[in-house]
Order: C-alpha cells, then sequence, then structure tokens
C-alpha cells in the first residue's frame, strides 16, 4: 500500500506563486517577509533550476536568515489550467516553518492547490483590467493577492500527501 498523511498547513506560512489564465505569476500567499529585498529574492533562490512538470519535485533546505528558517516546497504544473497561450501554469510552493521541516517528504502541492481551489478560480480567468477598479493604482500582483484572499475559507488547510516526485535537499540557502 503507498504511504499517504494528512497534514495542516496554516496559510501564513505559506509561499505560493502561480499565474492566471491572462496575468503573470504572481504571490497569492506570502509570509511576513523575512529579509528587506522581500520574498521574491528568497523564491529565486529555493526554486533556481527547477522546471516544473506534471510529477511534483520536492525541495527541503533552510532558508539562513535569522536562527534559520526550513522549508519543504514543491512545484509542478496544473494538469487543467493553461494560460492565454494554450501553456499548462506551474504552482511554486515552499511552506516555511518547523511543522515543514517535521513533515514527511510525501507529495502534498496538487492537493494544497486542490484545496485552495474555489479562491484560484475567483481569480484565475481574470483580465488585468478586470482586476484594476477605476483610481486604483496599486501593482496588479497586490490586486491578484487580495482578491484571491478574500475568497479562502479559513486560515489553515488540511491536505492529503502521497508518495511523489524526487526529493532535492538544498542546504541551506543565503540570502
Amino acid at each position: 500500500m503507498a504511504e499517504t498523511a494528512s497534514l495542516e498547513l496554516s496559510l501564513s506560512r505559506v509561499l505560493y506563486r502561480t499565474r492566471g489564465r491572462d496575468w503573470d505569476y504572481a504571490f497569492l500567499l506570502q509570509p511576513e517577509p523575512l529579509i528587506v529585498e522581500g520574498w521574491y529574492a528568497l523564491h529565486r533562490r529555493i526554486f533556481a533550476q527547477v522546471e516544473p512538470g506534471p510529477v511534483p519535485l520536492l525541495l527541503r533546505g533552510a532558508l539562513a536568515v535569522g536562527v534559520g528558517q526550513p522549508f519543504f516546497a514543491t512545484a509542478f504544473t496544473d494538469p487543467v489550467r493553461r494560460d492565454d497561450q494554450d501553456r499548462p501554469i506551474a504552482h511554486y510552493v515552499a511552506w516555511l516553518g518547523r511543522d515543514a521541516e517535521a513533515a514527511p517528504g510525501l507529495s502534498f502541492g496538487p492537493s494544497f492547490v486542490a484545496a485552495l481551489a474555489p479562491a484560484l478560480d475567483a481569480v484565475f480567468d481574470l483580465s488585468p483590467e478586470a482586476l484594476r477598479r477605476e483610481g486604483d493604482t496599486r501593482p496588479l500582483d497586490t490586486l491578484v493577492r487580495a482578491r484571491f484572499q478574500a475568497h479562502l475559507a479559513a486560515p489553515v488547510v488540511r491536505v492529503t500527501c502521497a508518495a511523489g516526485g524526487a526529493m532535492r535537499w538544498l542546504g541551506t540557502i543565503a540570502p
């Protein structure tokens, strides 16, 4: 029988980046900033040399911030959602903290995205023009994130994990 586990992820500890049909990659979830440069710099370091595919790739390591910030991350392409040029979109998920460090090395990404499907469905097909309200000058990624988060049902999601793709140990990543 295949190994499975049930995990509970606090959304305040998850960095989640994906794209919509017509809007480019944006952070839909992001914890409080760990460094001045923000999450994009750390996201690039975690997912450097990662080419998402249909089988989720699993990544473990730690961010060299403060006393260290362990993470468990995954990247994969969506089996259904495609952008306006008919390319599969990718999901990048990094779960931070001791709970992530203690989680079994099982694939959690597809189940995590499925748990967030109602919120993702609420923003996926929106055009950049539909996201902007008259007079709103906030960046597009901020607008997408706010609309996405307004559709989240709870601050915690429970996911079922199963054996999945290959695991890479990234070691400690400096900011």
